[in-house]
């Protein structure tokens, strides 16, 4: 059974791989020499292909000059120096790290956090502005032997005295 091909992907084929049916894809080109053989437009096609195919032979082909040569050397990738397997503790640590933060490299919003706290406490040791004033502090006085029920209702012990509760 031959396999059928619509003019479309002929197209396609003609653009991508010239006028030569040698460079056509096997699985296709004996139905593109059928359509070829039944289709004006696509004997057109073939004449488009075949002439640009010429034009593009007769092109000049230089060599690539030496300095060149040496800038695609250069740019190469280089391959990557065999690294001692790391450390079980430095792997456990790289795993968490990547647990926790599993977007690339931490190092960002890691700097970004220091660069807050920084912010936040020289600001805070700076300004004037305090949440603590009069109306908002209240104090506590301890009477004597009053310790053991300031302990009870600060660890919230659900035997607290009675005094605590009003």
């Amino acid at each position: 059974m031959q396999k059928e091909i619509t003019l479309k992907r002929f197209a396609g084929i003609v653009d991508a791989y010239g006028a030569s049916p040698q460079r056509w894809p096997d699985d296709e080109r004996a139905a593109a020499e059928a359509l070829v053989a039944v289709s004006a437009e696509a004997r057109a096609l073939l004449a488009d292909a075949a002439a640009l195919d010429g034009v593009l032979a007769r092109a000049p082909v230089d060599a690539p000059s030496s300095a060149l040569a040496e800038r695609l050397l250069a740019a190469r990738p280089r391959g990557v120096a065999a690294n001692p397997s790391p450390k079980p503790q430095a792997w456990f640590i790289r795993s968490l790290i990547e647990t926790v933060w599993p977007y690339g490299s931490p190092v960002i919003p890691a700097g970004a956090l220091a660069a807050s706290i920084v912010l936040g406490a020289t600001l805070g040791s700076v300004s004037d502005i305090s949440v603590l004033t009069t109306e908002t502090t209240i104090t506590a006085s301890v009477e004597d032997g009053a310790e053991d029920s300031l302990v009870a209702l600060a660890l919230a012990e659900p035997a607290w005295p009675e005094e605590w509760m009003q």
